[in-house]
């Protein structure tokens, strides 16, 4: 990506696209907090498989305010300032792949669960908040890189941020880690669980062997989750190593606009999707969600 004047031919796209990310972070911020909020019950709590949802979601608010910082990039001149394009996109990767391995480690438990019931047994609490803890860590140091993907331009005066030279190195090395995190790798382990966790439940006709009643909605509302997980970051990876390698040339912000969407759809329909599957949880949700209707 060689330059990153807006080209007015995009311009109605890019701004398409900013609206509609400015509504994912609003709506995936608030709906987030919610859920976390009903969550933190202590009754819901008993429940070990609560702590994988309660990690995905305030995963998921972290998406939500990297989404915030984009628009405030991109809308109030307070940036092109190298700092905010490196807090957002370091932000935005970060709390992705903490909540694509939360979905990972979720989906695992549920498959050997559903699969080998007599061999294998739950996750403790303690053992599933002690991997959600690693999720974060590991996340983290993966993403460093991300901090220095960008570079400062001036542009007719005004300081803009774009992509790296494509060329270098370090530029190979950010683009294959990040294509390799977030798609290569994970895409692969979710069809596996999934493929697995929706053979279980096609052979078991009941579908309520996934240790209770209150479970059964959780597990499918997993398998469309970790399904989201796979075909929304799809067309993003394609692009993100397209552009990095000026196959296609677009705009940065532009770039960025249309990215962020493919990569945070999922997170924003997650608490939706596992609170409105579990009967005990559906009616508080929508009536806070939805101001009491």
């Amino acid at each position: 990506m060689t330059n990153s004047t807006d080209d007015e031919s995009w311009l109605l796209l890019k701004t398409v696209s900013s609206w509609a990310n400015l509504f994912y972070g609003i709506f995936g911020i608030f709906s987030n907090i919610f859920a976390v909020i009903i969550l933190l019950n202590p009754k819901f709590l008993a429940f070990a498989f609560v702590v994988y949802i309660i990690n995905i979601l305030v995963a998921d608010i972290g998406s939500g305010v990297s989404l915030a910082i984009y628009w405030n990039y991109l809308f109030l001149k307070t940036g092109g300032r190298l700092k905010y394009c490196q807090l957002f996109c370091f932000l935005a990767h970060f709390t992705y792949s903490v909540s694509n391995m939360s979905l990972i480690f979720f989906a695992l438990e549920r498959f050997f669960l559903l699969n080998f019931p007599l061999q294998f047994k739950a996750f403790s609490r303690n053992f599933v908040a002690f991997l959600m803890l690693m999720s974060w860590f590991i996340s983290f140091v993966v993403n460093i890189p991300e901090f220095y993907k960008f570079e400062e331009i001036n542009v007719n005066g005004e300081i803009k941020c774009q992509l790296g030279p494509q060329n270098s190195r370090f530029a190979i090395i950010i683009s294959l880690i990040e294509f390799g995190w977030e798609w290569a790798l994970p895409v692969p382990i979710l069809l596996i669980l999934n493929g697995g966790i929706l053979l279980a439940l096609f052979r078991r006709k009941s579908k309520a062997k996934a240790q209770s009643s209150n479970e059964g909605g959780i597990v499918k509302a997993l398998v469309i989750s970790c399904f989201l997980q796979i075909i929304c970051p799809t067309p993003r990876s394609v692009m993100s190593l397209l552009v990095r390698y000026d196959i296609v040339k677009i705009p940065t912000e532009l770039y960025l606009a249309l990215h962020l969407p493919f990569l945070l759809t999922s997170h924003t329909l997650n608490s939706y999707l596992f609170m409105m599957s579990w009967s005990l949880l559906k009616k508080q949700y929508r009536k806070i969600l939805f101001c009491g209707m």
